[in-house]
């Protein structure tokens, strides 16, 4: 299984909520923008023993324990790739907003609870 796969297997794409996988984006390992951690998780790969794994958890699981750090950056830089791609966060959040890994949408705040912080005012004063 070389990288490309790899990356398919972990974002195949939802129809149903109209979410692209990674290789509709146009994406493929160079996208990473890491191609030292690429080559490193060729070789990895290529190294592994061809098994027939279809759960793609437990074929991420093996490969950290063999190589944690590379696998934790892997992902960390597949999920980044992946989930800051226009068309994804157009998907999930149904408009064109950040998503990952910068903007954290916060609920609705009812501003009466803190009417009462606002008419005490700021420390030391009276």
């Amino acid at each position: 299984m070389l990288v490309d796969s790899l990356l398919e297997a972990m974002f195949p794409g939802d129809p149903a909520s109209k979410a692209p996988s990674f290789a509709a984006l146009g994406f493929d390992a160079s996208t990473l923008d890491n191609l030292d951690l690429v080559q490193l998780l060729d070789c990895a790969l290529s190294d592994f023993p061809q098994t027939k794994m279809t759960d793609i958890n437990q074929l991420l699981s093996v490969l950290r324990n063999s190589h944690p750090q590379l696998i934790k950056e892997f992902i960390d830089a597949a999920l980044v790739a992946y989930f800051t791609a226009p068309q994804v966060i157009i998907a999930i959040r149904g408009g064109p907003e950040t998503l990952f890994p910068h903007v954290w949408p916060l609920p609705d705040i009812d501003y009466e609870l803190l009417e009462p912080v606002f008419e005490r005012g700021a420390p030391g004063r009276s």
